[in-house]
């Protein structure tokens, strides 16, 4: 017989419970989420009934939720004899509803009854889809044990968050700026430089060309006189 060991599952995941026996999942029957639903067993089906979260209640002692429902497995009428049949109901942390996760050597677990000590049982040792689920005292048989597969939730969706943030756009920016500027700096230059050309194409006055004008005006001085 398995001594107890301390669970090794993780608290707040999701799991699979497959029976040794038939490789069957533990399920809510017709997915419903009334309280009263029954506990079965059925084929693999990757559907939310089938799927259980571990939450530790109390150190040692579990509850498993119905990720469908969101209720608690729970003991019928919170009884402790043998063919208590197991159904789901609103969580109220009473022991009917608390479970003992007892690990062997091999990985698989017996799922006993915190009120009664008792196992999670298939009903008549039978592997048939809608086996109901029952306590039972424990015998050491391969429909009381157990193994839990985590559903690995995908991460894909978060990877593109976590990449850092490309800096082209940042450098095409400051090119772009740098280009404005070169523009704004280069409009400013051009009035200097046309007074530069201006500059350059005024004539010098130097003594010659004083002369010359002198020379000019007083030639025009006499036609005007010779013209009276």
């Amino acid at each position: 017989m398995a001594r107890a060991t301390k669970a090794k599952l993780a608290a707040g995941k999701y799991y699979k419970i497959f029976a040794k026996q038939s490789g069957k999942v533990l399920e809510i029957s017709d997915a419903s989420i009334e309280n009263g639903g029954a506990v079965q067993i059925w084929e693999d089906a990757d559907a939310e009934n089938q799927q259980w979260r571990i939450l530790e209640a109390e150190p040692g002692s579990y509850c498993l939720l119905n990720r469908h429902s969101d209720k608690a497995l729970d003991v019928i009428l919170g009884s402790a004899q043998d063919g208590a049949y197991l159904h789901q109901w609103d969580y109220k942390g009473a022991a009917n509803q608390l479970w003992l996760l007892e690990a062997d050597e091999k990985g698989y677990y017996k799922i006993k009854s915190q009120l009664s000590g008792k196992c999670l049982d298939i009903a008549g040792i039978s592997g048939e889809n809608g086996s109901r689920l029952q306590i039972w005292e424990d015998v050491d048989g391969d429909n009381q044990k157990w193994t839990f597969a985590e559903i690995k939730t995908a991460r894909t969706a978060a990877k593109p968050a976590a990449k850092p943030a490309t800096k082209k756009p940042a450098a095409k920016k400051a090119a772009g700026e740098v280009a404005e500027k070169q523009t704004k700096s280069s409009a400013k230059a051009k009035p200097a430089a046309k007074a530069k050309e201006v500059a350059a194409t005024t004539q010098t006055v130097t003594p010659e060309n004083a002369e010359m004008a002198t020379s000019k005006r007083g030639r025009r001085k006499k036609a005007v006189a010779g013209a009276q």
